[in-house]
């Protein structure tokens, strides 16, 4: 038996996939800790789990009001106070941390791994890959916007990383996981850019996302082939304003011989009557929604596009807040689709992206490559020995 601690960050993208990783621990016998949010005490089953301080706390669905300072930032300046306050967390998330175990699984923007890689003696720490594998900073072949403006980005939280460590940490603070000992990335090789050193594990999506979990729709029947399927989202977090990709879309897609599935995942969409063609749910069973699906349009979260290309559906990629820019990236360089690292799109803009994507083979059989990529990866058995190996 392997004593095995999990921190990883109260955000549903982060929970979501941690979760089939800790179940498989559990029933395989050994002894879990998660360190996470209030929000999501109830989340880990049979796990012991143990709270982070106030300070390190936060609510997902309240970003503004459960982060000081927060309120008011938008685009490179929200994202500039944001790093630097994953590193300001630090402290607090290292107090509640139980380091008597065998191996820590860490979120990697839970920022106590800075300071645990850096230890000589520490139990083995593999990273949670359920972002896109960014070090070192900037990455990948379009990376000019990020290394014009990486120092004024990231300087906060450098500084930020120098104050709590006590000295410079020798590497910058978003590159930690190449100091881990392996990273359980949450895709296949063929999505990330290729990284020789990098100690990179491609495990493939993890998430679980049934019908138990989400109820289907009285409107589900619908959904019978008789047309090809489009489904829209803006994720679960980047819901507030959902003109900014959501209403475009179903603008967009009103004329077409198409149905388009719309979750709005705590959103709200403007008043009025909607296309005859357009169906609208709060969430939905994607293990269900998928796989009936033709392509899908996304602000590009890295879990919700790995789970479409697990089941081989191209996408149309909009999103340039968070990790999102990197997201759409990927999926124009992997060739599954169409990524736009913007905030939002014309609805002319989109009608082009999502008719291509259904019109030009290239990309579902890309798509279909990378999901035959996942299938040929390891089976959750394998990753629990990876992980107490």
């Amino acid at each position: 038996m392997a004593r095995v601690l999990v921190c990883v960050q109260p955000a549903r993208g982060h929970v979501g996939p941690t979760k089939p990783i800790v179940e498989a621990l559990l029933v395989a016998g050994h002894d879990v800790t998660v360190v996470t949010g209030a929000r999501y005490r109830d989340a880990f089953g049979e796990a012991t789990v143990k709270l982070l301080p106030p300070e390190a706390d936060f609510d997902e669905t309240d970003l503004d009001g459960s982060i000081p300072g927060r309120a008011g930032k938008r685009g490179l300046k929200l994202a500039r106070f944001e790093l630097a306050n994953f590193v300001g967390a630090l402290p607090a998330q290292l107090s509640v941390l139980d380091l008597d175990v065998d191996v820590v699984l860490c979120d990697p923007l839970f920022m106590a791994g800075l300071a645990l890689v850096r230890r000589e003696h520490r139990p083995r720490v593999l990273v949670l890959g359920f972002l896109p594998f960014m070090p070192p900073v900037p990455s990948g072949p379009n990376s000019a916007f990020l290394k014009v403006l990486a120092p004024w980005v990231l300087g906060p939280a450098q500084r930020r990383a120098r104050e709590v460590l006590g000295e410079d940490p020798g590497l910058l603070f978003a590159d930690w996981p190449l100091r881990s000992d392996g990273v359980l990335q949450m895709t296949c090789p063929g999505f990330e850019y290729p990284r020789p050193n990098a100690p990179l594990h491609f495990i493939g999506p993890t998430t679980v996302s049934a019908a138990n979990e989400h109820p289907l729709p009285p409107w589900w029947a619908d959904l019978n082939g008789s047309r090809p399927i489009v489904h829209v989202t803006q994720g679960t977090v980047a819901n507030d304003d959902l003109s900014r990709l959501v209403e475009p879309a179903i603008d967009a897609l009103a004329g077409e011989n198409v149905l388009v599935v719309v979750t709005t995942c705590g959103g709200t969409l403007r008043p009025g009557p909607l296309p005859d063609n357009v169906r609208v749910a709060g969430f939905l069973p994607y293990d269900d929604l998928l796989p009936r699906c033709a392509a899908v349009v996304t602000n590009g979260g890295y879990g919700g596009v790995n789970h479409a290309l697990r089941y081989g559906v191209p996408l149309v990629v909009v999103g340039a807040s968070e990790d999102k820019r990197e997201v759409a990236a990927r999926v124009t360089w992997s060739g599954a689709g169409i990524g736009r690292a913007r905030a939002s799109a014309s609805p002319r803009t989109l009608r082009r992206d999502v008719r291509a994507v259904l019109d030009e083979p290239r990309y579902r059989d890309r798509a279909k490559e990378l999901a035959a990529e996942m299938a040929a990866g390891p089976s959750m058995a394998e990753v629990v020995e990876l992980i107490t190996a």
